[in-house]
């Protein structure tokens, strides 16, 4: 289990001087839920990174924790989080294990169902903890389904999210990640890591978003399917039949409610 240090300020891990325009990182948390009796490619990676941390990336954090059971999950996040509180690790969060086939999260070691719901109720803390800078990085069948999780009126449970939209293969897990992470610590470049991640993939194999990104794509959707003539001719016909119910001296007609729609100022009319 790790634990606070009692000196914060001696004790605290210096962040990575990798530039990252909307982010920082000092460290790369595994989570691993392989089943026992299969290939492990956590376990790989794991290795990999503890090599490039020692001979190529001094000072990059390498944690590491086996994801037999929900419990596990809870534990794990939850030592990060301290740690991201008492220490200063900026960790990104990388998972690996089996989708759901219905892609609602992933499967556990053992067996049990954890919802990307789930996941991200864990994961928003240590995102604040760490001053919201946790990259979540999936190696499961389906995970870039864990955007569909997200709502707009949840505090962020990540800074950006990289995750496969399909089924994925051990092969491909074995090759694409790893390669991920060596151009990114040998570059610095998140763009050059992702090009190299999706270079041999089937197109569209990976989804990649950040939070601005995915403020940005919910309210141009919420434009498109809302603020259409159509939609704003509806929400002005709405508020006048309101307002007539309401037997106001002044009811406003109904172009006039549209523009003050256009205008945001539908809360006022």
């Amino acid at each position: 289990m790790l634990t606070g240090h009692p000196n914060r300020e001696r004790n605290r891990i210096r962040v990575f001087g990798f530039p990252m325009k909307d982010g920082r990182f000092n460290g790369v948390a595994i989570l691993d839920a392989i089943p026992n009796g299969e290939f492990n490619t956590a376990r790989r990676l794991h290795d990999d990174l503890k090599d490039i941390a020692t001979y190529r990336a001094e000072g990059l954090e390498i944690r590491y924790f086996r994801v037999d059971t929900l419990a596990d999950l809870a534990a794990g996040i939850l030592a990060l989080s301290r740690e991201a509180t008492d220490s200063g690790l900026k960790p990104w969060l990388h998972l690996e294990g089996h989708g759901s086939d219905d892609e609602s999260g992933f499967i556990t070691a053992d067996g049990s169902p954890c919802s990307w719901t789930h996941l991200k109720e864990l994961i928003t803390p240590l995102n604040l903890a760490t001053d919201l800078n946790v990259l979540l990085i999936l190696a499961t069948c389906f995970g870039g389904s864990f955007a569909g999780a997200i709502r707009t009126i949840d505090r962020a449970p990540v800074l950006g999210l990289i995750g496969p939209t399909k089924e994925i293969t051990i092969g491909e897990v074995e090759t694409d990640f790893p390669v991920f992470y060596k151009t990114f610590l040998q570059t610095g470049s998140l763009k050059k890591a992702i090009d190299a991640l999706t270079a041999h993939a089937p197109p569209g194999l990976y989804y990649r978003t950040n939070a601005k990104h995915f403020f940005y794509q919910v309210w141009a959707n919420y434009k498109r399917d809302e603020c259409s003539e159509e939609q704003l001719e509806k929400r002005a016909r709405r508020m006048y039949r309101i307002a007539k119910s309401n037997n106001l001296q002044k009811i406003p007609s109904i172009g006039h409610l549209k523009r003050r729609i256009k205008s945001g100022g539908e809360r006022n009319v």
